[in-house]
């Protein structure tokens, strides 16, 4: 071959590579509609126009006229629905009427068993902008900025006959509706926790109390098996706790609350987002959206976000995470992988493919919220609107684009979702307000996280202390970890929890109960000697909650045990902010040498890694 087929053969070469490697960076290859939909359509209609993965499909459970501008919802114990309908939002582009007492609590009933709902009445009415309600006790905590209300009917005919104020600053009614609490969730602690708003709320022989923690998200608030949280705000559609909220309410939160959060790791182009139409209805004008199909960049408005805890959908998708994106009218599904250094890593497992899991050119479909049922299927909430934006921050585009599309004329309407999977059938309709005491404690054994937390739910706030003795028996012999974990939790709310009990639970093979254990007790130093067995040979993530456990006492008493944690790990991101919680700044300035010369370090010799241990400690946690 001579020299000039030869430098021909290697540019042909190179050319060949660099087309891969256009081929392999480029972006995925997906359906995008130019010219989207911008006429209200009938909902079987509109479901035409959605995509999904093949094998999943969409089911209507209930949609207009029945309900109108549905935001937010829950379940009783017997499976009835309640609906947030903030009927008196954006009926105009100038928000006119907007606090007008129109909205209201909308309950659906399945009472034939067949998986549809066939009888309804209005729970509450005459409600301004009410945006959350949960399902505790025996009634609904209920937000209506600027009260949280809780509401019950006394005779059973599906209509509120007593409304109790729990607490009078719940937002301001005044402000943007965009920065108003929302997204009531239970926690596996028993505690009631809020988005957007500095306070938690617990149910407690018929009545609430509540205590301050750190104020953090937009709209929506989702919930892990284990009790983790992750909020969102408009463009940042993951944020987290790196510990447990408890350990961060003012008076025993001694470190710098700014670095405790920050605990969610995205994977690839996880804030970019993929949309199937073309958007120009975007409050930040074309900027936003990709030149090369006019698609939204990324988020701007993530919210109504949730673990999904059912079996109807399939091994690999539970525990996934969905979040909403109106804007981009898009649902996204995550998969979650936990880190030995606390972080949540999330993932788009369709980012080089069809892109969303969920996406429509349907420019009405507007989803706001996700939810597990209790038939083990996804619930999603769609608004069907033609306007999302809130008028404070209406722009002049945006509002030519919205006039020009006529979205301003679809109001009034909405949709409730049930996402299914081929070859699997929904769960049967619970019974739990009903059912014998000895039936709710097998119900924490259920697959479905609904039924289990629905159960420990009721154990505790209708004080059923003679179930302790099955309790303690799930706790300490149980296959089931996440049934030993809600076993813990209720005898937790029943205020039994032994200390004799928690220590067999110290000594759990699931570092979720172990973790839940050190959680729910105040050990005191007579106990330092069985946890000091516990940080022989745990992980990070049981190290962390005996710094967290061990800090709620005096610092010179627990000292020795929490330098012994820190030198099983000294590298690990969450045992740093674990000490950076219960720690004063003072004492972490000594911690310095005495790990340094006590500990890890000299021990074994590692003079380069106690170099890189003390700049690690003065950047991450002095500074």
């Amino acid at each position: 071959m001579n020299l000039t087929k030869f430098i021909k053969l290697l540019i042909f070469i190179s050319f060949l590579l660099q087309f891969a490697l256009f081929i392999i960076n480029a972006e995925p290859v997906r359906k995008v509609v130019t010219s989207p939909n911008t006429e209200p359509l009938e909902p079987a209609d509109s479901m035409k126009l959605m995509n999904l993965p093949k094998g999943f499909s969409l089911e209507l459970v209930v949609s207009e006229p029945q309900i109108s501008e549905p935001v937010a919802l829950t379940w009783d114990g017997n499976g009835r629905m309640y609906i947030v309908e903030m009927r008196g939002y954006m009926q105009s582009i100038d928000g006119l009427g907007a606090k007008d007492p129109v909205g209201r609590i909308s309950l659906f009933e399945d009472t034939n068993g067949d998986g549809s709902f066939d009888k309804q009445s209005i729970f509450l009415d005459g409600l301004i902008e009410p945006r959350a309600v949960l399902y505790v006790g025996d009634g609904l905590l209920i937000g209506e900025p600027s009260d949280l209300w809780y509401c019950k009917d006394v005779n059973g005919d599906g209509k509120a006959d007593t409304k109790e104020k729990v607490y009078d600053k719940f937002s301001l009614r005044e402000s943007n509706v965009e920065h108003k609490a929302n997204g009531l969730i239970l926690g596996i602690d028993n505690w009631v926790y809020v988005s957007q708003h500095g306070r938690r709320y617990q149910f407690n022989n018929g009545k609430f109390r509540h205590e301050q923690v750190p104020r953090l998200g937009q709209w929506g608030l989702a919930r892990n098996d284990e009790g983790r949280f992750l909020f969102s705000s408009n463009s940042n559609p993951a944020t987290g706790f790196f510990i447990s909220p408890e350990y961060l309410v003012p008076g025993r939160n001694k470190g710098p609350e700014k670095l405790i959060t920050g605990s969610v790791v995205k994977t690839g182009k996880y804030n970019e987002v993929w949309p199937a139409m073309a958007t120009t209805d975007l409050q930040s004008g074309v900027g936003a959206s990709r030149s090369i199909d006019g698609t939204l960049r990324g988020f701007t408005s993530a919210c109504g976000q949730s673990f999904f805890r059912g079996g109807g959908l399939g091994d690999d998708v539970r525990g996934n995470y969905f979040i909403c994106e109106p804007v981009g009218r898009l649902v996204r599904r995550s998969t979650v992988k936990y880190l030995a250094s606390g972080h949540l890593e999330l993932s788009n497992p369709y980012e080089d493919s069809i892109g969303e899991f969920i996406t429509s050119s349907d420019g009405n479909f507007r989803p706001v919220n996700t939810y597990t049922g209790p038939d083990g299927c996804l619930y999603i909430v769609d608004m069907y609107r033609g306007i999302i934006q809130e008028k404070s921050f209406m722009t002049p585009y945006l509002k030519q684009e919205i006039l020009k599309h006529g979205y301003d004329k679809n109001i009034g309407k909405g949709r409730i979702y049930r996402l299914k999977r081929e070859g699997f059938l929904p769960e049967q309709k619970p019974n739990l307000l009903d059912a014998k005491p000895e039936h709710l404690v097998d119900s924490l054994k259920h697959p479905n996280g609904w039924w289990r937390d629905t159960a420990q739910s009721i154990i505790v706030n209708r004080s059923l202390v003679q179930l302790v003795p099955n309790l303690e028996k799930v706790l300490t012999s149980d296959n089931d970890p996440l049934a030993r974990l809600h076993a813990l939790w209720t005898l937790d709310g029943l205020s039994k929890l032994s200390n004799k009990v928690a220590l067999v639970a110290l000594k759990d093979t699931d570092d979720r109960v172990v973790s839940a254990a050190l959680r729910s007790i105040n050990w005191e130093p007579i106990y330092y000697p069985q946890i000091k067995t516990v940080i022989a040979d745990s992980s990070p993530r049981v190290i962390a909650h005996v710094i967290l456990a061990l800090g709620q006492n005096d610092f010179e008493v627990s000292k020795d045990l929490i330098l012994e944690c820190i030198s099983r790990f000294p590298m690990n991101e969450l045992v740093l902010r674990s000490v950076l919680a219960v720690v004063s700044r003072e004492d972490l300035r000594n911690y310095k040498d005495e790990i340094i010369s006590n500990r890890f370090f000299k021990e074994n010799n590692k003079t380069k890694e106690s170099e890189k241990w003390l700049k690690r400690w003065n950047d991450f946690v002095l500074n």
